[in-house]
């Protein structure tokens, strides 16, 4: 059978369900299936010094912060997978609800459920990194690969065990597991249908349900960022990359290329960077090597968390930043401080189009950057006193 077959059955069969039965969520695996839980992390916050950017921008927020919640490990025997996303089951017929975004989607008929007498079964133990947003670069290295943490020394011990992605992904999803020492014939795939393992090892998504920022612990974050670190490159170092989201779908900075030409007024040497036109050890060197990075936010952006020391220019499509508010600006401005560096965000100051593609005003632009090189500047030199 097709998998766009299968994908409309298992689609025709959770809008059927939802209209019979009200899908009955867990957060408690029932006793016949829980091999063993453990907790892996502890519900706190980090607060950032964020007095860089209020004085760019002549500001009075002097701290930026997110937190997390708790969250345990889990191993589960005898589940079923539903759909790309795997979701989790047990045979009660209960789905497993203490992922964030599983909680948050409220409509039972979009949650594919297991099909009787339609799954698949595959010998575990597989390591749970499927789910929502994964086909996106910075959810995998934001939300994915801080699953991988708590199971990554066992997986390594255990070599009968595997790690289970969403359909279409494993191409290049492999090149970052390869950095933990992954090879690809320990990864395979779900379908769009359902899927029966023995053994299951399962983390959820660990950034908070309501949170300001969609970050995890910090532990979490530097394991991946070590992993994927690379070194500075002196020989091929712009002093600035200019991040480029022309090849996104949408939430295209359409003037990036007139901004870029404004920083060259300031800085001289500016980049501009297509990921997709660069393999990952590329991508990494660059945010590594350059001194200056700039980008509007997105996946073009998530590397900045393996840069370190560097002047970071964050803008977003967001018109305004609510303090205490979820906001994808305020993750990546936080994500950038994580990283070690001195960053600014700049929220959308024109109007978008239906795509949310957007311009940004680009006098605005070079007065803040100018601002904050000059005071980058400075600090460095202060520093090496």
């Amino acid at each position: 059978m097709s998998q766009l077959l299968t994908r409309k059955i298992h689609d025709w069969y959770a809008g059927l369900a939802s209209s019979v039965s009200k899908l009955r969520r867990t957060e408690k695996p029932p006793v016949d299936a829980l091999i063993e839980q453990w907790q892996i992390q502890t519900a706190g916050e980090h607060v950032f010094d964020n007095r860089f950017e209020a004085e760019v921008l002549g500001t009075a927020e002097n701290t930026t912060r997110y937190w997390w919640p708790d969250a345990s490990a889990y191993r589960l025997r005898n589940v079923r997978l539903a759909g790309g996303a795997g979701q989790v089951y047990f045979q009660n017929g209960e789905i497993f609800n203490v992922d964030p975004l599983t909680r948050r989607e409220k409509k039972d008929r979009v949650l594919r459920r297991p099909v009787p007498g339609m799954r698949h079964e595959v010998k575990g133990p597989l390591l749970h990194l499927c789910g929502p947003n994964s086909e996106n670069h910075g959810h995998f290295i934001l939300d994915y690969l801080p699953k991988l943490m708590p199971f990554l020394e066992r997986f390594r011990a255990e070599p009968r065990a595997r790690i289970l992605l969403s359909p279409g992904r494993k191409k290049w999803q492999c090149r970052y597991l390869a950095r933990f020492g992954i090879p690809e014939d320990r990864v395979i795939e779900a379908g769009y249908g359902t899927l029966a393992a023995d053994e299951l090892w399962y983390v959820p998504i660990l950034h908070a349900e309501d949170g300001v920022a969609k970050l995890s612990a910090p532990r979490n974050h530097f394991a991946a960022r070590d992993a994927l670190a690379a070194e500075p490159d002196s020989k091929d170092a712009p002093l600035c990359i200019f991040a480029s989201r022309l090849d996104a779908p949408n939430k295209k900075l359409l003037n990036e290329e007139r901004l870029a030409e404004r920083a060259r007024e300031i800085l001289g040497d500016v980049r501009t960077i297509k990921l997709s036109e660069h393999s990952l050890a590329e991508q990494l060197r660059l945010f590594a090597s350059a001194t200056v990075i700039i980008g509007a936010v997105g996946q073009n952006l998530t590397e900045v968390l393996c840069a370190t020391g560097k002047l970071v220019l964050v803008m977003t499509v967001e018109e305004k930043i609510l303090p205490g508010r979820r906001s994808w600006g305020r993750a990546y401005h936080n994500l950038a401080l994580l990283g070690g560096n001195k960053a600014v965000l700049l929220t959308r100051d024109t109007p978008w189009d239906a795509d949310r593609n957007w311009s940004f005003n680009e006098d605005r632009f070079a007065d803040v950057l100018a601002r904050a090189w000059k005071l980058f500047q400075q600090d460095r030199a202060f520093a090496g006193r």
